[in-house]
């Protein structure tokens, strides 16, 4: 997504863009947004480390929008707009912030807003699956640059040699992120093969008289939509796919929410 602004009641203007959060976005090359170093979690390497009590989210401080599964739609619509990356890097997103790199929903402190969802894309951190590259074999690693490690402590990685409780309940969260993130991807992919997915910008005025224009992402044409055969119409509901567009639809009232949030004091 891109920003421009437009003149405000001073008559100031300027301008500028950043890169939408994306399928796969890089904090480093090769590496998800995010992530800085990725370790596979082995007993050699982790056996002695265990996991902060107390992470909080200032990892994401920095992201203006996040990857997205398709059953997280209907929670994340009350909060945020949900919106697709274009192609070639298809994806479904929750928008975080109007400006670039800003994310409205933490504080001072680190702490994520109270009553929003938190997408399980930040939650996982910091875990997450690598995929081999022939696609067939996951290895569960961790952001060893992430802070969240320490020597010792109540939350080990590992007990007697194995797999504590802690990771193997991060082992089934990212499998199962991961299982939601192909479903998802299948569901995003049939939006773009059918033509239903078109560029659109959502128009932000602030208390101040400042206007921001967000750009640099697409979401699904309504009338497109509504034309969809019959077949389709019951093969999407089969699928589950019928309840995802209409959260998408929606959130596209959540703008509102970010445009106050913008326009609001950070929360000490």
């Amino acid at each position: 997504m891109a920003t421009t602004r437009k003149p405000g009641r001073n008559g100031s203007a300027d301008s500028g863009s950043t890169p939408a959060a994306e399928a796969a976005p890089a904090a480093a090359p090769q590496l998800p947004l995010l992530y800085r170093s990725l370790s596979m979690v082995e007993a050699a390497r982790h056996g002695g480390k265990s996991l902060k009590s107390q992470i909080g989210y200032g990892f994401a401080r920095g992201t203006h929008a996040v990857l997205l599964n398709g059953n997280e739609f209907d929670a994340a619509a009350r909060h945020y707009p949900v919106v697709f990356a274009p192609a070639p890097q298809l994806a479904a997103l929750a928008v975080l912030g109007v400006r670039p790199n800003i994310n409205l929903f933490i504080d001072a402190r680190d702490g994520w807003r109270p009553g929003t969802y938190i997408p399980a894309y930040v939650r996982r951190y910091p875990f997450i699956f690598h995929e081999s590259e022939d696609h067939q074999q996951y290895t569960l690693c961790i952001d060893e640059a992430s802070g969240a490690l320490e020597d010792g402590g109540a939350r080990p990685l590992f007990v007697d040699g194995k797999p504590s409780e802690l990771t193997q309940n991060a082992l089934q969260f990212c499998a199962a992120f991961q299982r939601d993130h192909v479903a998802t991807r299948a569901f995003v992919t049939d939006l773009d093969e059918r033509g239903l997915l078109i560029p659109n910008e959502a128009a932000i005025t602030f208390v101040s008289g400042e206007k921001l224009t967000v750009t640099g992402f697409h979401i699904i044409d309504r009338d497109r939509f509504a034309a969809l055969p019959d077949s389709v119409i019951l093969e999407w509901r089969r699928k589950g796919w019928l309840a995802w567009v209409y959260a998408h639809f929606v959130s596209q009232g959540s703008w509102s929410l970010l445009a106050d949030l913008a326009g609001t004091p950070p929360v000490a």
